[in-house]
């Protein structure tokens, strides 16, 4: 004890000195890692992180000083631990998010269910062993594999209908007990059917793991112009299950310019399905698996998408709600559909829930899909506005939290880390533009509802040609 009193102050020097380094360090690294910073700010780093700490260290270590100089080298030592601290804790949540926003792009989850009648006597699937389940294959190519792993639960007969009409019309009169139907399909089917949630239940679920391609166009996002896919989809479940996309938006970015074309493509668009060759809505694609919504996109403007990301309905609610709101600008008066939220024209401070509701609405409008895409462009511009504000730092890490798991993307943590260590060099002003196409009301049969004439809009080609124009103009910097 008297050699630790003796030494006390050589001894807290040096540990104050050890921790310090090992906070410079692990930033370092981190930086170095992701090569975030660019070159003009190592230098501020190095004097400010390196340099000044070292100095301080030295001081406080090898060199006599009078004791209020000496527990004030400690105390600046200590801020600097402090900030260091925070500071990794911040990059090190940002480098995290980021990885897994990116390293969850290699497959898609397909999701079952298994409906039967809600006033049915089946609670659960084992009610349901040596009863008659349906199925339509026809649309399906990974029935065979749902359909084995639900006899590995059940034993149960099989019966192939041509379609949903067929099979859910032999569910209604109880000549099959249960139908084996995607997610995607299921809520597909709600939407044309309002009593369908009122006469069935989901008794049981469970997902098909499908490995995808890599369809990814790589450019230099520093210097070259790139096009990618936004799709909002349908599902409050994984990011990456196949399902509905309600969204979808085309976003030209233009990084020498800093101009960016949003591009909003109603959902009920009427158009060839790429891979496929039959005609649908685009909404529907999405049930086919990204590639197919990248691939029609692609033929309907005839040019390149590089990139996709992917977003769910929990993205939007988490993200407002981190937020603390957003102030959104509706120009139109309506009354949402779902939760009978009040929108007035003009500014809207929303939470998630609200703002979800804000942007699904399309029956409130005699415009339908057209305004809904206006809300969705509106919104991503409120969200933009409100994360670019200062108060964002304080809720940073519990906002990114929050996203964990709403987002995937086909672009690679490095190329985000460019544009981010990019968007630090040069600070630049960013310009948003919007714009949609339009289309006809009309009703037809689709390649995936082909029994039931639906709602699709078709599209009009002056709206297209000018939207093709307007993302040259983005591209070429004109």
């Amino acid at each position: 004890m008297k050699i630790i009193k003796r030494h006390f102050k050589k001894i807290l020097a040096v540990l104050v000195g050890i921790i310090l380094l090992t906070a410079i360090y692990l930033n370092t690294f981190l930086l170095l890692k992701y090569n975030l910073l660019p070159l003009k700010y190592w230098i501020i780093y190095s004097i400010i992180v390196l340099v000044i700490p070292l100095i301080l260290i030295f001081l406080t270590i090898f060199k006599r000083l009078k004791i209020w100089l000496y527990y004030l080298l400690i105390v600046l030592e200590g801020l600097f631990i402090a900030i260091l601290i925070a500071v990794f804790m911040y990059l090190n949540t940002t480098f995290n998010f980021i990885d897994n926003f990116t390293n969850n792009n290699n497959y898609e989850m397909k999701n079952y269910y298994v409906v039967t009648l809600k006033d049915s006597n089946y609670k659960k699937l084992n009610d349901l062993s040596q009863k008659q389940i349906g199925y339509v294959a026809s649309l399906d190519t990974s029935i065979d594999k749902a359909l084995k792993d639900l006899s590995k639960k059940i034993d149960f007969s099989r019966k192939e209908y041509s379609g949903f009409s067929e099979a859910f019309d032999d569910l209604y009169n109880n000549n099959s007990q249960a139908i084996l139907i995607i997610e995607s399909f299921y809520d597909m089917l709600r939407e044309e059917d309002e009593n369908l949630l009122s006469k069935t239940q989901v008794l049981y679920k469970f997902s098909i793991k499908e490995e995808i391609n890599d369809i990814s166009k790589d450019v230099d996002v520093t210097k070259e112009t790139f096009n990618v896919y936004l799709s909002g989809i349908g599902s409050y479940g994984s990011v990456n299950s196949k399902a509905l996309s309600d969204v979808n938006m085309l976003i030209t970015i233009n990084p020498k310019t800093h101009n960016v074309l949003m591009v909003n493509i109603p959902r009920d668009y009427f158009v060839e399905l790429a891979g496929i060759g039959q005609k649908d809505k685009l909404t529907h694609a999405g049930m086919y698996g990204v590639e197919t919504s990248v691939g029609t996109i692609e033929n309907l403007f005839d040019l390149e998408i590089n990139y996709y990301i992917k977003v769910n309905y929990n993205a939007l609610v988490k993200l407002v709600d981190a937020l603390d709101g957003v102030d959104v600008y509706s120009n139109h008066s309506f009354t949402s559909t779902f939760k009978y939220y009040r929108f007035n024209e003009g500014y809207n401070h929303v939470n998630g829930d609200q703002a979800l509701e804000f942007v699904r609405t399309r029956k409130a409008f005699l415009e339908g899909d057209r305004v809904r895409g206006e809300n969705q462009q509106a919104m991503i511009q409120a969200i933009f506005k409100k994360a670019y504000s200062p108060s964002i730092l304080i809720k940073y890490n519990e906002l990114l939290k929050a996203l964990d798991d709403c987002f995937t993307t086909n672009m690679s943590s490095e190329k985000i880390m460019n544009l981010i260590s990019t968007q630090i060099d040069k600070m630049p002003n960013w310009n948003i533009e919007s714009t949609s196409v339009n289309g006809s009301d009309f009703k037809s049969f689709t390649y995936t509802y082909p029994t039931q004439e639906l709602y699709v809009m078709l599209p009009d080609e002056n709206t297209i040609n000018e939207a093709k124009e307007k993302i040259r103009i983005t591209a070429e910097g004109k």
